[in-house]
Order: C-alpha cells, then sequence, then structure tokens
C-alpha cells in the first residue's frame, strides 16, 4: 500500500487538517434534563481556576452545546482568519460564532422533533470513522515526539492525553464526545437530504443556471475558476461552464521526501531519501506506451493524496501563472514549461518574494512511448513527475442532459433551492426553539476582554 506523506495543494492541506480534527476536538451532547451539571460554574475572574470545556453554554430544546464545541467553531469558522489578521476583533469574531452555532442548533432541533434517525449501519460507520480519525490523530501526535524514543506510539498518547487533561476530560470523555458530536452533524445532514429529497428541478431550470454561469464567466479571475475546479473535483461543487484558452490541468506522481530533526528540533527534508524509488521510476517512464499507463505508474507510486480523489484524478490540477501561490513553488513552473515547450517566468515585484516566479528549478523531460512529454520538478517536499491532464477541455464545457457535467448543475440548482428553503424554515425554527446562550462564559475565555460588555 501506498504512504501518503504529503499533500500538494497547501489550502487543501489546511482543509484536510481541520477536517481531520474536527469530529475528534467537539464535545456536542443531546439534552438530558435529568442529569447534573457537568461542571461548576465559572468563577468570572480571568486568571482564575480554568472554566472546564464541558461547561454547557448554549442550551435548546433537545441539544446543548459546551465550550468544547464552541472553541471548534471559533478555530474552524469561515472568518476566522479574519479574526486572526485583526479585521474583526474578539467580542465581535464570538458574536459571529454564537450566531453560526445557532444555526446548526436551530436545525438539530428541528431534525430531532421531525424523528430523524439514525440506521445501524450508519451508527456502525460513524464509530468506524472516530477510531480511523483518532488513529490519524495520533500520527500527527507522532510527529511530535523528540528524542529517541523507543515506542513513539505510546508516547504519542501520552501527549494527546497530557492535552485532554489540559482541557479538563479524559479519553474516554474524548472519545465518547467525538461519537456523539459526528451522530449529531450525522443528524442534522440526513435532515437537509430529506428536505433536498422533495425538491424538483425541470430541465429548463438547469439551462437557466448554465447560461447565467456562462455569461458571468468571462467576468470570473483565474482564481475564482480554480476554486470552482476544486469544488467539483472535491465533490462539493458544480464543474464550471467555460474553461480559459490559458488555463490547463496536470496530474503527477509525487514522491515526498523523508523528513529528520536535529539537535536542537529543527526538522529539515531528505532528497536522498527517494533515490531508490526515483532511480527506478526514472528507469519506468521512458517505457510506458501512453498517459493510462502512466498514471497506473502513479497508482504504484504516488504519494499525493488528492490523485486518489476522484475528481482531482479525472481533471487534474488547474495551471496558470495567476496561481504560483497555490501550490510549492516550482510546481507551476514545471508545469508551464511542459505545456508550453518553453517558458520563462516574469520577475515579481517583491524583492523578498521566495516563490515562483522568482525561482527556476531544474527540469528534467521525459517522452512517452506514443510521444506525450512528461517533466520532473523537485519541491522543496518532494519529487514531482507531472503530465498534462488530457480530459480538461478549452471553452465552453460540451454536455449532454444526465451527464456528469450536467448532473453537477443540476445539484447546484437543487442546493440553491435548499438554501431558499432552508432560510424560510430558520425563520420559523427561531420561533420554536429557543436557544439560552451564555455569552458571559463565552467571552471570558476567549475574548475576556469584552466579556463584561455583556
Amino acid at each position: 500500500m501506498r504512504s501518503r506523506r504529503s499533500l500538494l495543494i497547501r489550502s487543501a492541506a489546511l482543509v484536510m487538517a481541520v477536517m481531520l480534527c474536527a469530529a475528534l476536538f467537539s464535545a456536542c451532547k443531546l439534552r438530558d434534563d435529568n442529569k447534573p451539571e457537568d461542571s461548576a460554574k465559572p468563577t468570572g475572574e480571568v486568571g482564575s481556576e480554568p472554566i472546564p470545556v464541558t461547561t454547557v453554554v448554549m442550551r435548546s430544546k433537545n441539544a446543548d452545546l459546551t465550550l468544547y464545541d464552541f472553541g471548534q467553531g471559533f478555530y474552524n469558522s469561515q472568518f476566522f482568519m479574519y479574526y486572526m489578521y485583526g479585521l474583526i476583533d474578539p467580542g465581535q469574531f464570538c458574536d459571529s460564532v454564537i450566531e453560526e452555532l445557532s444555526g446548526f442548533l436551530y436545525a438539530l432541533n428541528a431534525a430531532i422533533d421531525s424523528g430523524v434517525e439514525l440506521t445501524d449501519e450508519e451508527k456502525e460507520e460513524i464509530s468506524h470513522t472516530i477510531d480511523d480519525q483518532f488513529e490519524e490523530l495520533l500520527d500527527r501526535y507522532e510527529e511530535a515526539v523528540e528524542g529517541d524514543v523507543e515506542d513513539k506510539r505510546a508516547a504519542a498518547r501520552a501527549l494527546l492525553e497530557e492535552d485532554l487533561e489540559a482541557d479538563g476530560i479524559n479519553y474516554d470523555k474524548f472519545m465518547e464526545l467525538a461519537e456523539n458530536n459526528m451522530r449529531l452533524y450525522y443528524i442534522v445532514t440526513k435532515y437537509y437530504q430529506e428536505l433536498e429529497s422533495n425538491i424538483e428541478v425541470q430541465d429548463d431550470e438547469v439551462e437557466d443556471y448554465i447560461s447565467e454561469q456562462l455569461q458571468a464567466s468571462s467576468e470570473i479571475t483565474v482564481s475564482d475558476l480554480a476554486q470552482l475546479l476544486s469544488a467539483f473535483n472535491e465533490g462539493s461543487g458544480a464543474y464550471p461552464v467555460y474553461i480559459p484558452d490559458d488555463c490547463f490541468t496536470v496530474n503527477h506522481i509525487y514522491l515526498g521526501y523523508e523528513m529528520e530533526s536535529d539537535a536542537d528540533g529543527n526538522e529539515y527534508y531528505l532528497p536522498e531519501s527517494r533515490t531508490a524509488d526515483e532511480e527506478r521510476i526514472e528507469e519506468l517512464i521512458p517505457t510506458l506506451a501512453d498517459y493510462e499507463a502512466f498514471m497506473a505508474l502513479e497508482e504504484e507510486y504516488g504519494e499525493d493524496p488528492g490523485m486518489d480523489i476522484e475528481g482531482y484524478r479525472n481533471y487534474g490540477y488547474l495551471i496558470h501563472e495567476d496561481l504560483v501561490n497555490d501550490y510549492f513553488a516550482g510546481f507551476v513552473y514545471g508545469a508551464m514549461n511542459l505545456y508550453y515547450g518553453e517558458w520563462t517566468p516574469a520577475a515579481s515585484e517583491d524583492p523578498e518574494a521566495t516563490e515562483v516566479p522568482n525561482s527556476t528549478p531544474e527540469l528534467k523531460e521525459f517522452t512517452l512511448q506514443d510521444g506525450t512529454k512528461v517533466v520532473k520538478v523537485c519541491t522543496e517536499s518532494g519529487i514531482h513527475y507531472l503530465i498534462v491532464n488530457k480530459e480538461l477541455k478549452k471553452g465552453p464545457v460540451e454536455y449532454t442532459v444526465g451527464d456528469e457535467y450536467w448532473e453537477s448543475w443540476r445539484s447546484q440548482v437543487v442546493s440553491e433551492k435548499l438554501g431558499e428553503l432552508s432560510d424560510e424554515l430558520m425563520e420559523t425554527w427561531k420561533e420554536t426553539y429557543e436557544i439560552d446562550t451564555d455569552v458571559y462564559t463565552i467571552k471570558l475565555k476567549y475574548a475576556p476582554d469584552s466579556a463584561d460588555q455583556r
């Protein structure tokens, strides 16, 4: 089985890291009025005993949220970067997270009252997912283990338990909260799926959507196009209706370098760690018949998890000179030279820039038996053997009613209708399900300077 060491696109790496921890580091529980309080009330003074993360801060008819939940909403909010850069002050950001979590609670209450239940198969799937995520979480902790430790897994478990103890919970509680949290998100998702199943979409509505998108496509930026294509590749959006002439996509075989730490704990890559695999792949590439044979070799040796996602495997990573900062330095340079035969990047206006286009790494070219070109480029983290993806077509996308493009656009129309329906239902839910929010405790924990400004 292949080792998956690194994600290619940085933003994707961040998203995957968030997704990995979101379920495990959450603590949402069904309301139990007969159960005593999980913890004492906060002291109200900054610097006093820490407020337990199991403290309930948002109460509703069917479910409660704790400080632990709020922490996950806080760090995973779509506006977190605005907060990090000081564009939103802590108090305002807490208010925005409260609003986001309130929306989830309203939908959860409605789902529970409508009788949404999970099947035994769904519960088993949740359990397996939690176990898998926990193992991946320990993998990350294992990377933080310092020194020459014989049993790194046990040391990683010890580090995790230290963090859990600091939050006032133990391993058993941690796993209980994680599984229960995922169960509630499954319930909400299932409820929305039931709402969606009753939405009807006519062919002419999809045609109207395509026409609107085609008209607007000339005005979108390359970055917008990249987001659209990535959303489709990840299964969460519609395929773009138009691909500009100066864009193309590539697939690649990626070999990630091993890492080592020095005496001071500084980590660095070891290019020599992949020499044997590098030599073997470069022996094989010239013997390959065509694109399909190259992708079969990727199956055997490639280590980019993006190539395991059906969308990225089929349609590749979007390349354009404006996207140089979306990839490891050198990747776009190699791809542009592969596609255009010879390409020289424009000089950066930033004298301190370290990314392409200031850097021009060494490239090595190979040719498959049918004449298809492959380019090798080394980046900081590993070796990439690039090939132009053959599926991406330029100009307006050709489709037939019912094919995968059409269905992605139809799903987008359904999504828009579901959004409109959700907005209508939300007004009813707000009247039906009162939420009692302890703003003071939340802000005492996450925005202490604004805690008294209630």
